[in-house]
């Protein structure tokens, strides 16, 4: 064996010569990169809002139900065609209340609950501009509302992507200042 330099060798066999080149390389594994880390930030907090805005959808949905009920004298599916302009309103509030409050829950501010409010609302006014022109028909604003809240959403994300990978949140305290 022949010693090149401070990592490489050159063995001499019968058949032969075998360089070797000691390359050692450091650093965290993919899973804990911190630009992994980031990524599942991310995609938790985007996970954790959508199942909010999930739950809201149905517990909100159930008592918005009622209400039209009480109201109307119909449930949703006649709010969905004869209030089409109050049940994307409903909807959009019923996925925003919940989505919101866990937000404040895990230390986000209300700007930023603000912003992912303008978020999950903003669908609802092109397609309603486009009912009251005769351009949609009513059948078709809440699903379509409904598709396009969390690119609405994920977009809004993306805008502020270093609280949304950053660090883990604290839950939101009431602090007395003297």
């Amino acid at each position: 064996m022949r010693v090149l330099g401070p990592t490489a060798t050159l063995d001499l066999t019968q058949t032969g010569a075998v360089m070797s080149v000691g390359i050692v390389m450091r650093g965290e594994g993919f899973l804990q990169s911190d630009r992994w880390r980031r990524r599942r930030r991310f995609l938790r907090h985007a996970l954790e809002m959508t199942v909010a805005m999930m739950v809201g959808m149905v517990v909100l949905g159930m008592a918005f139900r009622q209400l039209h009920i009480a109201l109307f004298g119909t449930g949703f599916d006649d709010a969905w065609h004869e209030h089409t302009e109050l049940a994307a309103f409903a909807m959009a509030f019923n996925m925003t209340l919940p989505m919101v409050a866990w937000m404040r829950y895990r230390g986000h501010s209300w700007e930023r609950g603000g912003e992912m409010a303008a978020a999950m609302f903003l669908p609802a006014l092109p397609l309603l501009a486009l009912l009251w022109l005769g351009q949609m028909p009513a059948h078709w604003v809440l699903p379509l509302q409904m598709v396009l809240m969390l690119p609405s959403m994920i977009l809004a994300m993306l805008y502020r992507v270093d609280e949304y990978a950053g660090h883990a949140h604290a839950p939101a305290v009431a602090v007395r200042v003297p």
